[in-house]
């Protein structure tokens, strides 16, 4: 089983008549690395996956649309009062589900 979307990266590639050895020139990764993703032999990992799309002037959103997934994300953040201190005054806002230590705006 192979990357799921490999192909469509290899068809950017060629839409954009870059070689492998351009393409791994542009993101740093050997060609036969890309080769081997193309080919569907070997699955990117996360940063491999970035270098490509960046080498390939599409975003990672983009790439992930155009093989039929749509990403499940929500740009919303929701921010909530922070615990109060001692005289009972809030100290700002977090985001909800973080720690107010850890994510305080």
């Amino acid at each position: 089983m192979g990357l799921l979307g490999h192909n469509y990266l290899k068809a950017r590639r060629i839409e954009q008549e870059l070689t492998l050895r351009k393409l791994s020139e542009r993101t740093g990764i050997s060609h036969g690395v890309i080769h081997k993703i193309e080919e569907g032999k070997i699955m990117p990992g996360v940063d491999t996956l970035y270098a490509l799309c960046d080498g390939l002037e599409i975003s990672v959103i983009e790439f992930f649309l155009n093989i039929g997934i749509k990403p499940n994300y929500s740009p919303k953040i929701n921010l909530v009062p922070s615990p109060t201190d001692e005289q009972g005054k809030t100290r700002g806002v977090a985001v909800q589900g973080f720690e107010p230590r850890t994510l305080r705006i």
